[in-house]
């Protein structure tokens, strides 16, 4: 796939006066040259403003912020590929100041970055920020994200690039080698969400769990739960408690009839036992009755209710007939669609609003009333089958109230036959059965408890159900993310920047022997973390101040190595402001020195297109470059 590079073709600023100030540059190296003081910084604070930063103007964090005011526009033209684009941005119109203009279309910072990095074919990915089952949202790795690697600006010569947190320089790097949409996949986002939730119901079951153990020392007795509540002892403890109930009614019936035996002559136990037994029956009867009564007086309301909305429908026909008789002699006097009068045709034949032929007039005023009729005989049809059905319902209901009455009375006759022997027995019975039915009572009781221990459980077991559907989704999703991690070479990867950053030191010895007196740079990759050492140590603790400004200069010149990878999504385009003096040094007489390396590497064929802007301030004597001098020293 053919590269899309990224350089800057121009920049300008407007003053408030109307007069406009211009930088141009080209491709390769493009040097801004001039003592301090004389604005360079400020001109590259300018194109980093233009290029996404949300702020309100390019200098309102600075020490100048005076510029702010000074100038009230900016703008730059950008070359994408072979594209050319015009971004400006306007801090003192009113309804422009958060917005970018890209050849003339307003548009916020966060839209702005998502089309420069469609334009520059970036994928866009989200990231976590440390592990990533830490439960946050993942941020989304940005352009200016991206910028701080390719822009090191004058006050960030600390680190590889400073104020950035571990996560997103790791997610930069891997953009840049070509690498983070494949380590932060979709599918990867699937499997942390899912693993979260997964970790989250087994938080939930488990202190679901603990609750109901808790709980369940207060519902139920020692006896039926005593080390903790799970499906096997509820259980085991409901066939201990249906055993018990068993058992206490065998002792009821038996202490019933020991004192039926007791209390009633033999030769009238078997007329009690048939009396019970009718009891038994008639109560059974009388429960059926009921629900037939019930029945036939839900089916006489819905019945009634229907006959009352034909006798409302029978209403309104007769009303629209009326109202038809009233009203047929109306004519259409205004048009419709302008409101003008009409004015009668002097064809009758033809109707004259919309001029079609007119039937027979007995036709026309006979077909509503036809249809009118029809319906009120429709109507008036079921209304009468609708009566006849409801006095069959009425005869029904009176029919099965009669049948309740009347086994009520046989009940009532039965209970007073029945009532001597029940008080015979009662009297020798009642302290043991009061006791069984007290004893049945509690046992009741506990049985509820259980019952609603044993739906309490039916929630836990629904929470282990849903893990295990998330489980049987994870693993497979797992192994696929597993085999698309292990199909990455991390290694080649943090080669090629390690190659490419060895590359700029051995180039500085070639023009100055012994410059880089240490071992080579390497790089360790992986998934989840980054590191650069020298020899065995690392890069900070391994390297003093001039030695850290060559090793900084190399990691720029190693990521713009990077650019013609077919793989890696490095723009082209790397812009540095090298500071007047760095770690007490001045290193004027250092510029050419540590610029000569990427001029040989832009002048490569395959990184045609590619561009850098760097700042110094002379960079004499330098060939192969363009130069923008800068004269005027601004003294406050």
């Amino acid at each position: 796939m053919s590269h899309v590079f990224l350089s800057i073709r121009s920049i300008d600023r407007r003053l408030s006066t109307g007069n406009v100030e211009s930088l141009d540059f080209r491709i390769g190296v493009n040097v801004l040259v001039g003592p301090p003081n004389t604005g360079k910084t400020k001109w590259l604070q300018t194109l980093d403003f233009l290029l996404g930063d949300p702020g309100a103007n390019p200098y309102e964090s600075t020490e100048a912020e005076a510029l702010g005011e000074k100038y009230d526009a900016a703008g730059a033209f950008l070359q994408i590929g072979e594209d050319h684009h015009r971004i400006e941005r306007r801090w003192k119109e009113p309804g422009a100041k958060g917005k970018i203009f890209v050849d003339g279309e307003g548009m916020l910072a966060r839209d702005f970055q998502h089309w420069l990095m469609e334009k520059l074919a970036i994928p866009i990915v989200s990231y976590p920020k440390g592990n990533p089952m830490s439960g946050q949202t993942w941020p989304e790795l940005g352009f200016r994200s991206l910028l701080r690697h390719i822009h090191r600006q004058q006050r960030f010569w600390g680190n590889l690039v400073d104020q950035q947190p571990d996560a997103e320089f790791h997610a930069s790097l891997l953009s840049f080698l070509g690498l983070a949409d494949r380590v932060y996949s979709e599918d990867y986002g699937t499997l942390v969400n899912l693993r979260l939730e997964s970790i989250t119901l087994r938080a939930r079951r488990e202190q679901y769990a603990q609750t109901l153990n808790d709980l369940a020392v207060d519902l139920l007795d020692a006896e039926d739960v005593s080390l903790g509540v799970n499906e096997a002892t509820i259980s085991a403890a409901q066939q201990r408690l249906r055993d018990s109930v068993g058992k206490l009614e065998a002792d009821r019936l038996r202490v019933l009839t020991a004192a039926r035996t007791r209390a009633i002559p033999v030769d009238q136990i078997s007329r009690v036992e048939t009396l019970s037994l009718a009891r038994a029956n008639q109560l059974e009867a009388l429960t059926s009755i009921g629900r037939k009564r019930h029945a036939a007086e839900e089916r006489l309301k819905d019945i009634g209710r229907y006959r009352k909305d034909l006798a409302d429908e029978i209403d309104r026909m007769d009303r629209a007939a009326d109202a038809g008789d009233i009203l047929s002699d109306l004519r259409v006097t205004h048009c419709p669609a302008c409101d003008q009068l009409v004015k009668p045709a002097h064809d009758t034949g033809h109707c004259f609003v919309c001029h079609q032929h007119l039937p027979e007039a007995p036709e026309i005023e006979g077909l509503g009333a036809v249809r009118l009729r029809f319906e009120q005989e429709r109507l008036s049809a079921e209304l009468m089958e609708a009566d006849e059905l409801l006095d069959v319902l009425r005869r029904d209901v009176e029919k099965q109230a009669q049948e309740v009455r009347t086994a009520e009375e046989a009940l009532r006759a039965i209970e007073v036959e029945l009532g001597p022997a029940r008080q015979a027995v009662a009297a020798l019975a009642q302290a043991d059965v009061s006791a069984i039915d007290v004893a049945l009572g509690k046992a009741a009781e506990r049985g509820k408890q259980m019952d609603r221990v044993t739906a309490a459980l039916e929630l836990g077991k629904g929470l282990t159900a849903k893990i295990q559907a998330l489980e049987e989704r994870i693993q497979p999703l797992s192994d696929k993310v597993d085999e698309a991690l292990r199909a990455i070479d991390f290694n080649a990867a943090a080669d090629w920047l390690e190659n490419g950053m060895n590359a700029y030191l051995e180039a500085l010895n070639h023009e100055r022997p012994n410059t880089w007196k240490h071992s080579r740079v390497e790089i360790d990759l992986s998934r989840s973390n980054v590191s650069f050492r020298i020899g065995r140590k690392r890069w900070q603790g391994a390297l003093g101040g001039t030695d850290t400004l060559y090793f900084l200069m190399a990691y720029n010149y190693g990521l713009l190595s990077l650019s013609p990878r077919r793989q890696a999504h490095y723009p082209g385009l790397a812009i540095i402001d090298v500071p007047g003096e760095f770690s007490g040094e001045s290193i004027g007489d250092k510029e050419n020195f540590i610029v000569q390396p990427f001029i040989d590497l832009l002048s490569d064929e395959a990184l045609e297109g590619a561009q850098l802007i760097i700042t110094g301030a002379s960079f004499s004597g330098l060939a192969g470059v363009h130069v923008q001098a800068q004269t005027h020293v601004h003294v406050a």
